[in-house]
């Protein structure tokens, strides 16, 4: 399913020109104008489908359109040489075995500018064929014994450009741009990068199968102005400078900021406090897409989905419980490590 539907009413369409002349663009995500009650809310799947696969791998990403996503999400890294990889972390340790290969190879960098640099094997620092000599899934069997595979052993790290190939017209890519200001200070500009790929690969010609997210308003600005067709997502709290308070708490004032670059807010469900936020986002003509469902795990701490709860329910039943009470709520779609899950609240949502 895509963010933009090929029949519209009359209505709909009249709005959709309106705010195209307001903004200046050629995308209308779906659900902006038309009635929200009609739409099944879109299954993003966070990172591939991480609940049960090695994260950016073309394992999780192969599951995940398997599971039935719509849009499948990417993370992007740079090399040393300037090609854009899948991978959550600007560090590869924790999923790669980096310093098995590359012992003598860590620095020392703060890419995500906590004031505290650490020393990692920043993927920055590596080129592209020596981080395709990584091991990118053996890391989950160790942390996962209960979801291992052989076949995750020896996965790649993959690229962007491999990934829209190997996704195809199978899924939406829903893309995040991050640590932005730290390749820009040192001579990167990942925005760019970014839209000379997707334009590559025809996207400007169909740009409702493409998200672009970023924690950063400055990136989001950026590529507003380098390719503005492709619909952009605000996820919150902020990380610009200043911005971590005042961007944690949805107001009217903060979605009508977000609309003025953005088609789209991307906000910790844990700020959705109520139906009244979402009613909020919406109010300022912005489809809602909050991360992550996933229960009590994470990506570092997965547990059985049979595994009993400080509740006493089950953790699939409680990441069920979790999808339809954020559905209730009137959001447009959200992220997930366990894209069958969300699959099913969809197809039994009683």
């Amino acid at each position: 399913m895509l963010p933009m539907t090929t029949h519209y009413t009359h209505r709909a369409a009249a709005c959709m020109l309106a705010v195209a002349l307001v903004l200046s663009i050629s995308f209308l995500p779906r659900a902006v104008c038309d009635d929200r009650s009609s739409k099944t809310p879109l299954l993003i799947a966070h990172r591939g489908a991480s609940g049960y696969a090695p994260e950016h791998t073309f394992a999780s990403y192969e599951l995940a359109i398997e599971q039935g996503a719509d849009f499948i999400e990417q993370d992007l890294q740079l090399t040393k040489d300037g090609a854009l990889i899948c991978l959550h972390d600007p560090d590869l340790e924790r999923t790669t075995n980096v310093s098995e290969i590359f012992p003598n190879r860590a620095t020392v960098r703060d890419p995500e500018a906590t004031g505290k640099p650490r020393r990692g094997w920043y993927t920055i620092d590596l080129t592209l064929d020596e981080i395709k000599k990584l091991d990118a899934g053996s890391w989950f069997n160790r942390a996962n014994p209960f979801a291992a595979k052989q076949s995750y052993a020896g996965l790649r790290v993959p690229t962007l450009d491999e990934t829209i190939k190997l996704v195809g017209d199978r899924a939406g890519l829903y893309i995040e741009l991050k640590h932005f200001p730290f390749y820009k200070s040192l001579g990167f500009d990942v925005a760019q990068k970014l839209a000379a790929i997707l334009n590559h690969h025809g996207f400007d010609k169909r740009p409702n199968r493409i998200f672009i997210q970023s924690f950063s308003k400055e990136s989001l600005l950026r590529f507003r102005d380098l390719a503005p067709m492709y619909p952009r997502v605000q996820l919150l709290p902020m990380e610009d400078p200043g911005r971590a308070k005042d961007s944690a708490t949805i107001t009217a004032e903060l979605a009508t900021e977000i609309s003025g670059y953005a088609q789209g807010a991307g906000p910790t469900k844990t700020m959705i406090k109520s139906a009244a936020d979402v009613e909020t986002l919406h109010g300022a003509r912005l489809v809602i897409h909050p991360y992550t469902f996933r229960g009590s795990t994470t990506a570092v701490n997965r547990r059985p989905l049979e595994e009993k709860q400080p509740n006493g329910a089950t953790l699939l039943q409680n990441i069920k419980d979790d999808i339809k009470r954020y559905i209730d709520f009137g959001i447009d779609g959200g992220f997930t490590d366990y894209p069958a899950i969300w699959k099913d609240v969809i197809r039994n949502p009683k």
